[in-house]
C-alpha cells in the first residue's frame, strides 16, 4: 500500500491547494488507485475538485472520473484491457455540465491504442436535448484527424458569457474538421487572441498572432453598427512570418522558404472594403515538386490601392537565369489580370524528357472567367531525350473513362496565341532511333492547335540495324499539337548508289516508300539500303528482306488494329512480324484478362495459322494450347538467368 499527501503544489502558473494519492497492490496482479485533488486552477481559471477511482489488473480495468467546479461538471466511466500490446478500451459514460449546457454520451463508444502507436476513437454523439455534436471515428494519434457535425445548437445557452447588456439567440449547425499532417513543420505560436467590444455606437474586434521566435499577424477593425452600409475603419499589420509554415499543404512543392511582411489601412465599407497598403514575399526560395522552374531570390510585391492592385517582382533560377513579373489585379466588378511574365536563362526541367533552357515573354489575362496568354517563348539549346516505350505502350483515347472515378469538371477556359521559336543555339533530340537537332517556329493557338514547322538537323536514324543519315526531316503542323504531318527522308550512301527510306503523311498513320538513285526495282533498293549492296540469289538475303518489307507494311496500323482491339475487350495488344524467309508471319496478341492471353499467327509465305490460348497458373508456370498444324497442350515453366 502506498499513500501521497502534497499542498501547495504550483508549475508555470497552475496550481493544486492540495492532494491526495492512495495505491494498494491486491492478490493476483490486482490494483486499486484513488486520487484527490483540491482547489485546482488552470492559470486564471478555477476547475475545483478532481476525484479519480482505478481499479483491475493489466488484462481488465476500469476507472472513474469526477470533477467539480465553478466552470464545468464532469464525469466519465472507462474500462478497458491489455491484448498483445495494444489497450482496447470503452468510455462507458461522459458527462460534461456547464451552466446551461448538458452534454451526454448517447452510448459506450470504443477507444484502441494500438502497439504501432495510433489511437482512435469510434463513432459516437454526444447530446443536449435537441441538440447533438456527433463524429465517426476519429484518429488521435500518430496524425490527428478528428471531424463533427454539430446539429441545433442554441446560441442562448451561451448568454451567461456574454456582457450583461448583449442578447443572442438562434440556432447553429456546423461542421469541424482538423487534420495535422506529420510533414516535420512545428507551427510555434505563442499568442492568439480574438477580442471584440461591442456597444450600440461601435464594434471593434481584434485578432493578434504572434510567433515564439518571430512573425506577428495585427488585424484591426472599427465598424459602425447605425450606419446603413456599416462604414468600417482599422488597419493591419504583417511581420515576418515564415512562409515555411506553409510546406505541408502544398503537395507539389519540395522546399517553401522566404519571408512574408505587410501593413496598411482599411475603410469604406463591410461589403465594399477599401484597402490600401502593401504586402510583399521576400527572399523566397521554390522548388521541387512538381515545378519545373526552381524560384531563387524571389522578390514579390503587391501595392493595394482601393480595389486593385500592382504587382511587381523578380527572382533567379540557377546559375544564369533570372526573371520578372508585373501587371495589375482588379475586382471591383469582377476579378481582371494582367500579368506580364519576362525571363531569360531559366532552366527547365521536365524529368526525364527535357532538360532546356527557355526564355519566356507572355502576357496573362483574366477576364469574364476567361484565361487568355500571349506572347513568344524562346527554347534556344537543351536535350529533350525520349526513353524507349514498352513494346505493349498504347495511347490511352481521350474519350477513356475510369470505371469508379468521377468525370473531371470543366476548368477555366483558355485561349491561347503562343509562338514557340526552337532552336537558335543548338537544341538536340533523342529518341525513338533519332540524334539530331531541332529548330524551327510553332504557333500555338486555342485547343493546343500548332501551325508551324519543325526541321531535324543533322540527324542520323537507326533502322534496320543501320545508321542512314536525315537528308530531310520536317514536322508540319496545321492542327492539333498532337497530329503533324511527317515529311521526312533518311538514306544510305554507298559508293554512286543513294537508297533511302521515305516517311509522308500524319504521324498516327505514316505513308513509308522505298527509294533510290539511280532508279531500281524496289527489291534492290531495300537491298541498297539494308545490306549496301546489291539483291543476291542467297536465302539469307531473301530472310532479311522479307523481314524488312512486312515491318515496312505494319507501319501505322498501330491506331486501328487498337481500336479494334478495345471493341472486342483485349488489352495489351500488339500486331508484329515474326519468323525467318519462308515462316515469316504476321502475330497478333492480346490479354482477355489478367491469366489468359491469346494469339494468332499467320503465314506470309505458307498458308499456315497457329492459334495459342496461354493461362498463366503462376508468376512462373503457365498452360498452352495450341492448334495449328498440329495440336498440343504444353506446361511452360518460365525462369530467368
Amino acid at each position: 500500500m502506498a499513500q501521497l499527501q502534497g499542498s501547495g503544489i504550483a508549475y508555470q502558473g497552475n496550481r493544486i491547494g492540495k492532494i491526495n494519492l492512495h495505491g494498494e497492490l491486491l492478490p493476483k496482479q490486482h490494483a486499486q488507485l484513488s486520487v484527490d485533488a483540491e482547489r485546482i486552477w488552470l492559470g486564471e481559471n478555477e476547475l475545483g475538485v478532481l476525484h479519480i477511482d482505478g481499479q483491475g489488473s493489466l488484462e481488465a480495468h476500469s476507472g472513474q472520473l469526477s470533477l467539480t467546479g465553478p466552470l464545468l461538471e464532469a464525469q466519465l466511466k472507462l474500462s478497458g484491457a491489455l491484448q498483445d500490446g495494444s489497450w482496447l478500451g470503452q468510455l462507458q459514460q461522459l458527462l460534461l455540465s456547464s451552466h446551461e449546457q448538458n452534454w451526454a454520451l448517447a452510448k459506450p463508444t470504443a477507444i484502441h491504442y494500438r502497439k504501432n502507436g495510433e489511437l482512435t476513437v469510434a463513432a459516437h454523439c454526444l447530446r443536449d436535448r435537441q441538440s447533438s455534436l456527433c463524429a465517426g471515428e476519429q484518429r488521435l494519434l500518430p496524425q490527428t484527424k478528428i471531424d463533427y457535425h454539430l446539429l441545433n445548437f442554441p446560441l442562448a445557452t451561451l448568454q451567461s458569457w456574454l456582457p450583461e447588456d448583449a442578447q443572442v439567440d438562434g440556432k447553429v449547425n456546423g461542421d469541424f474538421q482538423l487534420e495535422l499532417l506529420d510533414k516535420g513543420q512545428t507551427f510555434a505560436w505563442q499568442t492568439l487572441q480574438l477580442s471584440s467590444d461591442l456597444t450600440a455606437q461601435n464594434i471593434v474586434s481584434k485578432l493578434l498572432l504572434e510567433g515564439v521566435d518571430s512573425g506577428q499577424l495585427e488585424l484591426l477593425v472599427e465598424i459602425d453598427p447605425r450606419s446603413t452600409n456599416k462604414d468600417l475603419r482599422g488597419h493591419f499589420i504583417i511581420k515576418d512570418v515564415d512562409l515555411s509554415v506553409l510546406r505541408p499543404f502544398i503537395a507539389q512543392v519540395e522546399t517553401i522558404k522566404g519571408v512574408l511582411e505587410g501593413r496598411g489601412t482599411l475603410a469604406g465599407t463591410l461589403l465594399a472594403p477599401y484597402i490600401t497598403g502593401f504586402v510583399q514575399v521576400r527572399d523566397a526560395e521554390l522548388s521541387g515538386g512538381e515545378l519545373p522552374v526552381p524560384f531563387e531570390q524571389l522578390q514579390l510585391r503587391a501595392d493595394i490601392s482601393g480595389e486593385q492592385l500592382q504587382l511587381k517582382g523578380g527572382w533567379r533560377s540557377g546559375e544564369k537565369g533570372s526573371g520578372n513579373i508585373s501587371g495589375s489585379v482588379q475586382w471591383a466588378q469582377q476579378l481582371l489580370v494582367d500579368v506580364d511574365i519576362k525571363g531569360q536563362q531559366l532552366p527547365l526541367q521536365v524529368e526525364p524528357y527535357a532538360n532546356i533552357e527557355v526564355a519566356p515573354d507572355l502576357h496573362l489575362s483574366l477576364k469574364d472567367q476567361r484565361l487568355f496568354i500571349s506572347g513568344e517563348v524562346a527554347v534556344p539549346k537543351g536535350l529533350i531525350t525520349i526513353p524507349q516505350l514498352p513494346e505493349q505502350a498504347v495511347r490511352i483515347s481521350p474519350d477513356a473513362r475510369v470505371i469508379g472515378q468521377a468525370e473531371p469538371e470543366a476548368g477555366l477556359q483558355v485561349a491561347m496565341d503562343i509562338v514557340l521559336n526552337v532552336g537558335a543555339e543548338r537544341l538536340r533530340f533523342s529518341g525513338f532511333g533519332l540524334n539530331a537537332d531541332l529548330r524551327g517556329r510553332l504557333q500555338v493557338g486555342d485547343n493546343l492547335a500548332g501551325r508551324g514547322m519543325l526541321e531535324l538537323l543533322n540527324g542520323r536514324y537507326r533502322a534496320y540495324g543501320q545508321r542512314l543519315e536525315l537528308r530531310r526531316a520536317r514536322l508540319l503542323f496545321a492542327g492539333p499539337l498532337s497530329q503533324p504531318f511527317l515529311d521526312i527522308e533518311a538514306v544510305r550512301v554507298t559508293g554512286d548508289v543513294t537508297a533511302g527510306l521515305r516517311l509522308t503523311g500524319p504521324a498516327a498513320q505514316p505513308r513509308s516508300e522505298i527509294f533510290s538513285k539511280p532508279a531500281m526495282s524496289q527489291e534492290q533498293a531495300l537491298s541498297w539500303l539494308l545490306l549496301g549492296r546489291p539483291l543476291q540469289g542467297g536465302g539469307d538475303d531473301g530472310n532479311v528482306m522479307a523481314q524488312a518489307a512486312l515491318a515496312l507494311g505494319l507501319m501505322g496500323t498501330a491506331p486501328i488494329t487498337n481500336k479494334l482491339a478495345q471493341v472486342f475487350g483485349v488489352q495489351d495488344f500488339s500486331l508484329e512480324s515474326e519468323g525467318n524467309g519462308l515462316t515469316s508471319s504476321v502475330v497478333a496478341s492480346g490479354r482477355i484478362s489478367e491469366r489468359i492471353s491469346l494469339r494468332y499467327g499467320v503465314g506470309v509465305f505458307e498458308p499456315a495459322s497457329t492459334l495459342a490460348l496461354r493461362y498463366e497458373l503462376t508468376k512462373r508456370l503457365y498452360l498452352e494450347a495450341a492448334s495449328g498444324l498440329a495440336n498440343s497442350l504444353d506446361l511452360f515453366y518460365k525462369r530467368n538467368f
